[in-house]
């Protein structure tokens, strides 16, 4: 059995527990309330449990089968301080001060970028198209320096909004043609094609979990037995005439 399992479980029940309460908390605010300074507070939480507990829910995603830990870690800690920050800074106006308020929006601008980061990197890509996958990362985490670096120094430079609307255009393409070079190199079945092997199927020899799993180091999901992963594609070559 997999002894983060019960963890996991608990995580996702309090985060759609969180989402369930914030919600009818903002449904009564909308339909019973006179919309004074209580109903905006409440709408405002709920507006940053939402968000915060969305951010978390695609690194867990990623984090879940193993993927970028480099990504997923830092993700879940932005998430998890991010919603820490806004709930006080809320309810006890500290986004008054500047630096805490600069700080709580950092920290929603790169659960965002980790977030989204964790999603694109639970697709494989073939070798030739995985430079996609890198510059699509690579301008996600610019476009969140850069737009942080605008907010901690106020810069309003022309230059630098056009610059930030580039690296959104290029983190927008990424996005969408992340998950197309990943669903063309699938069959209408969902196996991948023929060719360079990129994933195998296999079930697990200690708990018998079944999945596709990449070439390499692996760990099974359910019980993270460690597994190494090779094919020969000698064998599969014909044998020369002698």
């Amino acid at each position: 059995m997999n002894d983060n399992l019960p963890l996991k479980r608990t995580l996702l029940r309090t985060l759609i527990g969180a989402l369930i309460l914030s919600a009818l908390i903002g449904i009564y605010a909308f339909l019973f309330g006179d919309f004074g300074e209580t109903e905006v507070k409440i709408l405002l939480t709920t507006l940053g449990v939402s968000y915060f507990s969305v951010t978390s829910l695609a690194c867990a995603a990623a984090f879940e089968k193993k993927r970028a830990p480099l990504l997923t870690i830092p993700g879940l800690a932005a998430a998890v301080v991010g919603f820490l920050m806004v709930v006080p800074g809320i309810w006890a106006e500290w986004f008054d001060s500047e630096p805490y308020g600069k700080t709580t929006a950092i920290l929603a601008i790169f659960s965002f970028s980790f977030a989204q980061a964790c999603l694109l990197s639970l697709a494989t890509l073939e070798r030739r198209y995985r430079w996609v996958l890198y510059g699509g990362l690579g301008s996600i985490f610019a476009l969140a320096l850069v737009v942080s670096g605008m907010i901690v120094f106020e810069a309003d430079d022309e230059w630098l909004f056009r610059f930030a609307g580039v690296l959104g255009i290029l983190d927008g393409c990424a996005t969408v043609s992340v998950p197309v070079l990943y669903k063309l190199g699938t069959n209408e079945t969902g196996q991948f094609l023929e060719g360079p092997f990129r994933e195998i199927e296999l079930r697990c020899p200690r708990c018998g979990q079944q999945g596709m799993f990449c070439l390499g180091e692996i760990a099974c999901r359910n019980c993270s037995l460690k597994i190494r992963i090779e094919v020969d594609e000698v064998a599969n070559r014909p044998v020369p005439a002698a």
